[in-house]
């Protein structure tokens, strides 16, 4: 894209700012992040962070660049924060995944929760291998690939499918489980009832894994908390991004109780 034009798209996102705008460019941080990884010949590990691979920082670089030039603050994964006195800021993995990324598994994903002072507004979940998308904002529902979503109404654990992330130190009476490695996408299929349940076992999720998909969750009538029972505390992100919570997810509120005894 054209220098001039590519600062013109973004002077029109800034100058814009309302949620149908957010919602375009979120859609097109997607797009874009897609787009750089087909061109990318190693998914090797890099040279930053611990755990940091190569298709992490394209994609970032991809996508920081747009979130900031129309005027979002970023808390991101895989660089710096930036602006987080401003009025909106984006929450982001820019690849939820990483490792499964880097052996060729379809199941990892773009995930950005756009969060103000009051909490989050909106969010986009990407599939980066199947194009597969979902979207949330705040009172008006969650979507997969335009279509309304909603969680599953199983009750107890026995009847459930539980997708897990780490593994538990025993069995707590699941029908089914699953393990996947993108904690973003595995939350979204609590949001569209394909798993009953996601219980954490690891040390805990950084706030950039599961913000996105925690709203997606909640306007899908889904039940999502800290292991502790604590509500997602999205308006306090910028102040505390650096916390890592346990986090269950539920279709229905027995099945969440069930799930708190097991953390």
């Amino acid at each position: 894209m054209p220098a001039l034009i590519l600062c013109v798209y973004f002077r029109v996102y800034a100058c814009l700012m309302s949620i149908d705008s957010l919602h375009i460019l979120l859609s097109d941080i997607g797009k874009a992040i897609e787009s750089g990884l087909g061109d990318l010949n190693d998914w090797g590990k890099a040279d930053g962070h611990p755990g940091q691979y190569k298709h992490d920082v394209v994609a970032d670089s991809i996508a920081i660049p747009m979130l900031e030039s129309a005027g979002l603050g970023v808390i991101s994964e895989e660089s710096e924060p930036i602006g987080l006195d401003r009025t909106f800021v984006a929450v982001i993995d820019p690849i939820d995944g990483s490792t499964n990324a880097a052996l060729g598994l379809p199941w990892y994903a773009l995930s950005i929760c756009i969060i103000n002072h009051e909490g989050a507004v909106l969010s986009y979940v990407r599939n980066l291998a199947t194009g597969a998308t979902y979207s949330a904002e705040r009172g008006s529902g969650s979507e997969k690939n335009g279509v309304p979503i909603s969680a599953s109404l199983i009750e107890g654990v026995d009847d459930a499918i539980i997708v897990l992330n780490d593994f538990p130190s025993n069995h707590f009476g699941w029908k089914q489980y699953r393990t996947m490695g993108s904690a973003a996408l595995d939350l979204c299929c609590v949001a569209d009832g394909t798993f009953d349940g996601f219980v954490d076992f690891s040390p805990g999720l950084a706030v950039w894994d599961y913000a996105g998909a925690a709203l997606i969750c909640e306007e899908a009538n889904a039940k999502v908390t800290t292991s502790s029972g604590e509500e997602i505390g999205f308006s306090s992100f910028r102040s505390d991004f650096v916390s890592r919570k346990k986090i269950v997810a539920s279709g229905s509120i027995a099945l969440h109780g069930e799930l708190l005894d097991a953390c």
